[in-house]
């Protein structure tokens, strides 16, 4: 996996909206903080549109600004404006071996799971976390995303949460090491059988799988995780980490995400591997970044865990 460069003072971060459309003041705002760290905030021609229906801009536009700011070897990093849905509109006209020629870090989250798998499939991390809206110093995963692409140093996280909140239930105890892929489960599960699949990766290699989403109800992500049982996925895992499920109700079946993906993992025997449930990334504040294809490292207790990552 190749590690991209830090970034130095003065250093350019384009800024492009590759998905749905964007507010301008959160480009705005985000221009403001990035040029207060004492970076150069590049806005892209199209990531204030004018958009096209309920995306950013037209398809040829976002993919013009992404392909053009990779290209771009004054610019050091891109920063997503927003998620929602789009992305994958880019994947199939994306240059071959266009990551690899210039690796930079990629910072957004959400729908942008697209681009992270099309960015770990050529072998170069990525960074899983906030963007534009978030973008001020007292966003904890805005200053740890600073850390990672001005310090250069990864993620270490110790995380802890009531075990009175009967709706988690405990982790599942143990160590595991190996390199972290996942995102926005409903946007990767799109990606089953094609090139972009991170499925295939994870089954050929020690890996650590993180998963969130929003919106989506229990039974679709239970269909889900049959896929990735019938696949091979899980039965390989090292270790799983469930981040944020929000904005979903609970269903006769089960009152509860956690409950749900519990209960699925003791009926399929998968107990061979660390699971930490309530991890803080996803669709809420504090979205704590995550560096994907970067070696991680995962202790999980009962309530608590801790992850470092290299």
């Amino acid at each position: 996996m190749i590690k991209p460069d830090k970034l130095h003072i003065g250093d350019k971060i384009a800024i492009i909206s590759p998905a749905s459309a964007v507010k301008d003041e959160y480009i705005d705002n985000a221009c403001r903080f990035l040029k207060e760290s004492g970076l150069t905030p590049v806005v892209m021609p199209s990531a204030k549109g004018p958009a096209d229906g309920s995306f950013a801009t037209t398809r040829h536009n976002r993919l013009s600004d992404f392909v053009n700011a990779w290209r771009d070897r004054d610019i050091k990093a891109i920063l997503c404006g927003r998620g929602g849905y789009g992305a994958t509109h880019l994947l199939p006209e994306l240059p071959e071996g266009i990551f690899r020629d210039n690796p930079k870090w990629l910072i957004g989250f959400s729908d942008i799971s697209a681009l992270h798998a099309a960015i770990v499939s050529q072998g170069v991390m990525s960074i899983h976390g906030p963007m534009t809206r978030h973008f001020n110093s007292t966003d904890p995963g805005v200053r740890e995303i600073m850390r990672i692409i001005l310090n250069d140093k990864f993620p270490e996280y110790s995380v802890r949460r009531d075990s009175e909140n009967l709706q988690i239930p405990p982790n599942c105890p143990g160590e595991a090491e190996g390199r972290l892929y996942g995102g926005n489960l409903a946007v990767l599960n799109g990606l089953a059988g094609t090139p972009f699949d991170i499925a295939e990766r994870i089954a050929e290699e020690d890996s650590l799988l993180f998963i969130e989403d929003i919106a989506e109800p229990i039974y679709k992500v239970e269909r889900v995780l049959y896929r990735l049982l019938m696949q091979g996925v899980l039965n390989n895992l090292k270790g799983l980490i469930i981040g944020q499920f929000t904005e979903y109700r609970s269903s006769s079946d089960h009152s509860s995400m956690e409950q749900m993906i519990d209960k699925f993992i003791k009926d399929h025997n998968l107990t061979g591997f660390p699971v930490v449930y309530d991890f803080p990334c996803g669709h809420i504040e504090g979205n704590m970044p995550l560096v994907e294809g970067a070696m991680t490292c995962l202790k999980t207790y009962p309530y608590s865990a801790e992850l470092k990552q290299y």
